[in-house]
């Protein structure tokens, strides 16, 4: 029982990243078994490259909520790096909140977008996937992005570490020990 507990907070923590996996790794099938069936066997796969668009808008769109939980989104600091430290603290809190803020807007109206394409039972061209589910993910990738910043703003106000670290590995080595190795 305890095992599978750390099963599924290991992959509640790590959603994104499984997305993101999930999805390049299915682009790259996809693509490649595309490839292969046209110009190989002359036999098209219908809609491929339309499923792989998808992937990778899932994949951008999760990767960028991942992004945001290692505080590694593209960020432009040159008129906070001018501020006394106290004030760049509070700055960086009100960046946080305005792109909260922003995410959680941008999740409201896709959900609304959400609705109206199930009501009115939308498909993809190529596939007829429901759109709704390709609107789902948007919508969970940008509410997830939101709540990665209230998160942030949440531990720096609590004391905390306003980020996690990045995920490493033991095994790591430098390029000169990779060197080393090799001679």
């Amino acid at each position: 029982m305890e095992r599978l507990k750390k099963y599924v907070v290991f992959t509640v923590d790590h959603l994104e990243e499984i997305i993101v996996v999930v999805c390049m790794l299915g682009i790259v099938i996809l693509t490649f078994t595309a490839v292969i069936a046209r110009y190989v066997f002359r036999i098209p796969i219908a809609g491929a490259d339309e499923v792989a668009t998808f992937m990778f808008l899932w994949a951008a769109l999760f990767g960028a909520s991942a992004a945001f939980k290692y505080n590694k989104h593209g960020s432009v600091p040159l008129l906070a790096d001018l501020l006394p430290l106290g004030y760049r603290r509070i700055a960086d809190l009100l960046v946080l909140l305005v792109t909260a803020a922003f995410f959680i807007f941008l999740a409201y109206y896709c959900w609304a977008f959400l609705l109206q394409s199930f009501r009115v039972g939308q498909t993809s061209p190529a596939t007829g996937i429901p759109v709704w589910t390709i609107n789902a993910g948007i919508f969970a990738s940008l509410s997830m992005c939101g709540i990665r910043c209230l998160i942030a703003v949440y531990r720096d106000v609590a004391g905390l570490s306003r980020y996690k670290d990045v995920p490493s590995s033991d095994r790591l080595v430098s390029e000169s020990e990779l060197e080393k190795q090799y001679k």
